[in-house]
């Protein structure tokens, strides 16, 4: 239960991250049988590292919806992103992106990066109006998502920055949402 090193390239480390755990996991995936992968990645920052080690592997695709635009890359078929500036249109843009990525399903697997950065809270980068509620519903949701596709999702918890409006035990709790939500759906950690 680590974050998704979503920054790191091939050929060096970005943002904090040494490795891109998220393309080793669907490396992974695809080597012990899955036919496809579905990266759904929820950091509040892009995963242009991610998306250029994707960028030869029609397996996996990558669908990202970022607050900040620390790490964007250009948007392709594989790739798709989307930079959220306001938070009223946020889940609606998860919603949306998930629709999208229909079309090219069904997948074997999707790793979830649930990133609680875009929280107000966090001192790094997050948005105003992103609110515990609003976590909460985008959890539900891709847990959903998944559980009416009948698509398996692994997690990682990634993203969320101490800070003067954000102490350890508010971090936990945001972290409980995805806890909370894969529970509920059915999904044991």
């Amino acid at each position: 239960m680590s974050s998704g090193l979503h920054h790191a390239a091939c050929a060096h480390g970005a943002g904090y991250c040494t490795f891109n755990g998220l393309v080793l996991a669907s490396n992974a995936a695809l080597t012990a049988g899955a036919e496809s992968v579905l990266i759904l990645d929820l950091d509040a920052h892009c995963g242009g590292g991610t998306a250029s080690l994707i960028a030869k592997e029609p397996r996996i695709r990558h669908v990202d919806v970022s607050v900040c635009s620390y790490d964007s890359y250009p948007a392709s078929e594989r790739a798709r992103l989307a930079v959220v500036t306001s938070a009223t249109d946020y889940l609606q843009e998860i919603r949306r992106m998930l629709g999208e990525v229909d079309r090219y399903g069904p997948f074997g697997l999707c790793l979830y990066n649930a990133g609680m950065d875009p929280s107000e809270d966090c001192s790094t980068d997050g948005l105003a109006g992103i609110t515990r509620e609003v976590l909460a519903e985008r959890e539900r949701l891709v847990f959903e998502w998944c559980a009416t596709r009948h698509l398996p999702i692994a997690f990682v918890l990634a993203g969320g920055y101490i800070g003067p409006q954000l102490n350890i035990p508010g971090l936990v709790a945001l972290h409980r949402l995805t806890l909370s939500a894969a529970s509920r759906a059915g999904i044991s950690p």
